[in-house]
This record gives C-alpha cells, sequence and structure tokens, in this order.
C-alpha cells in the first residue's frame, strides 16, 4: 500500500480546469449562435417573400447631348449584380371603417326683406357615414420575434480532499537464559578435599504487535447556472419597423 500522503498541489494538479470553466462558455456560445440562425431564418421565412434574380450586367455610363440629332439622353451607369435573393416584406391589407357624423341643422325662416332676400331652409338630420381607410401593414410588426439569448453563466466548482495515514508498530522481546542441571565432583590431596557442584537452564520468550491505518476520500460538487433572457431587437428591425410605420402616413402634395 502506498503510505506516502499527496499534497495539495499534486492534489488539484489532475483536474482539467480548461474543460471545467471554458466547456459551459464554450455551449453558451454555441446556444446562442444557434438561437440566432433559428430566429433569424423564422423572420425572413414567415415576414418575407423571396424573389430569386439573376445576374445583372454592367451599364456603361453615357454623356449625354442635346444638340446632337437626334438628341443623346444621358446615361448614368451601373455595376454588374450577380444573381442574388430579393427579400419583399409580406403585406397585410388593413381596413379601417369609422363613422363620420355629419351634424344636422335646424329650419330657417329666412328673410324676404334682406337684399338679396334670404330663403327659408327646412331643418336637415344629422347623417352618420362609414369612411373606409386602407393601407399596408407589414407582417414583421404584429409577429412576435423571440430574441432569446444566454445572459448569464455561473460556475461553481467546489472539491474536498481527506487523507490521513496512521501506522503503530510495538515489538516486545523478552529472553531468559537460564542453565539449569546439577553436577558434583570431589577431589582431594591429603588433608585438601574440593567439591564442585552446578546447575544451568535456558529460557527464551518473543511477541510483536504491528498495526496500520489508511484513510483518503474525495468529494467534488460541480454547478452551472445558465440564465436566458429577451434581447431587444436588433436595430435593423427597428429601422424597417420604422419605416413602414412613417409610409402608412399620407403624403401632402404641395398644389
Amino acid at each position: 500500500m502506498e503510505t506516502a500522503l499527496l499534497s495539495m498541489a499534486q492534489q488539484f494538479s489532475g483536474l482539467p480546469m480548461e474543460s471545467l470553466i471554458g466547456g459551459p462558455l464554450t455551449a453558451a456560445a454555441k446556444a446562442n449562435a444557434a438561437m440566432a440562425v433559428t430566429q433569424t431564418k423564422f423572420m425572413l421565412d414567415t415576414c418575407f417573400t423571396v424573389t430569386p434574380v439573376g445576374d445583372t450586367p454592367a451599364v456603361a455610363p453615357v454623356a449625354g447631348d442635346p444638340t446632337a440629332t437626334p438628341p443623346v439622353a444621358e446615361v448614368i451607369g451601373t455595376p454588374a449584380i450577380p444573381a442574388h435573393n430579393n427579400y419583399a416584406p409580406v403585406m397585410i391589407v388593413m381596413t379601417l371603417t369609422r363613422g363620420v357624423i355629419t351634424p344636422g341643422t335646424p329650419a330657417s325662416a329666412g328673410d324676404p326683406t334682406a337684399t338679396p332676400p334670404v330663403p327659408a331652409t327646412p331643418a336637415t338630420a344629422a347623417i352618420i357615414q362609414n369612411v373606409k381607410t386602407e393601407f399596408n401593414l407589414p407582417m414583421l410588426t404584429v409577429v412576435p420575434l423571440n430574441s432569446l439569448a444566454v445572459e448569464t453563466v455561473d460556475i461553481n466548482f467546489e472539491m474536498e480532499v481527506k487523507s490521513s495515514f496512521a501506522e503503530e508498530a510495538s515489538q516486545t522481546s523478552e529472553k531468559q537464559v537460564k542453565t539449569e542441571g546439577s553436577f558434583e565432583a570431589k577431589a582431594g590431596w591429603g588433608p585438601f578435599s574440593v567439591t564442585v557442584r552446578g546447575s544451568a537452564s535456558y529460557d527464551s520468550k518473543d511477541s510483536s504487535t504491528h498495526s496500520t491505518h489508511y484513510q483518503k476520500s474525495n468529494s467534488a460538487k460541480y454547478t452551472v447556472n445558465v440564465h436566458a433572457g429577451q434581447l431587444p431587437l436588433p436595430k435593423g428591425v427597428n429601422t424597417i419597423i420604422e419605416a413602414f410605420t412613417q409610409s402608412i402616413q399620407p403624403i401632402t402634395l404641395s398644389a
């Protein structure tokens, strides 16, 4: 068993921080791009009609000469235009009917003595007439356009590492040497005598204890909160709506 504990730096060195942080942000950017494409396609397919236009050749400019016979008109040159699609807004014909009241007039006795004489006039009743007003309204102004996008991305990452190691070792050794035995010997020379006695014994006892404890726990929490909201309409769409709003108003020509 590996008993060496890893340092705190080693515990976090293997984390894919680039993926943990960059992954949700990249996903949010891709989601915004996908929603923008979907919303633009919905607006063009629903609120506009498409008319394919072929190649338009270039027209060379021609200087006018009114003194020539016949006179030569001036021609303003135009560059070549490649094939493209012409988008025209889908228009809705709206009819607005309003009642116009013409008030009545009371009877007048007239004045035959006036110069010139004023004839008598009978009373007239009030008249209600319906006046219809027609105008073209682009569908772009009545269809709700969803402009959703990811506004905020919150990334929360928590990691807790716990490691502990304990080792206990104890060893007891006990030895006792004891020799037991007996012998006796006698020797004597003249008035001297020697007696030798002896004993011997041997005893040995060994004991040892070893215990190891190792504990390691890892816990991680990864949370990503994404909030999407309604964005304001692009300036180009507002410009189109404003242009059609102004076109509804009648134009007064000078006399």
